[in-house]
């Protein structure tokens, strides 16, 4: 017999873990909500190519870009070397 009389062998055995499981994964849902939810700190935002510019950022020349690209390794040296070629003659007066 439990303290109130009744058997342990009733609901309260197969209540409690379900109530403790109940409370657990709210508080869980909680938390991964607020950390979704919440913005990032410190730290530059993710940049997207369709997203504008931050304020005082300037964009990227397209020699920048190409040099960023060739130094991630994106592009092989051939490719770097061609469009270098390419934006160097677009460039000239003609």
């Amino acid at each position: 017999m439990g303290w109130t009389g009744h058997s342990m062998m009733g609901g309260g055995v197969v209540l409690w873990p379900l109530l403790v499981l109940f409370w657990v994964g709210l508080i869980a849902l909680i938390v991964f909500l607020v950390v979704k939810l919440l913005p990032r700190s410190g730290g530059q935002p993710p940049v997207h190519p369709n997203h504008p510019l931050p304020p005082g950022a300037t964009p990227e020349s397209p020699e920048e870009i190409l040099d960023r690209m060739f130094a991630l390794g994106e592009i092989d040296e051939a490719t770097y070397r061609a469009r270098r070629t390419a934006l160097g003659e677009m460039r000239r007066p003609s």
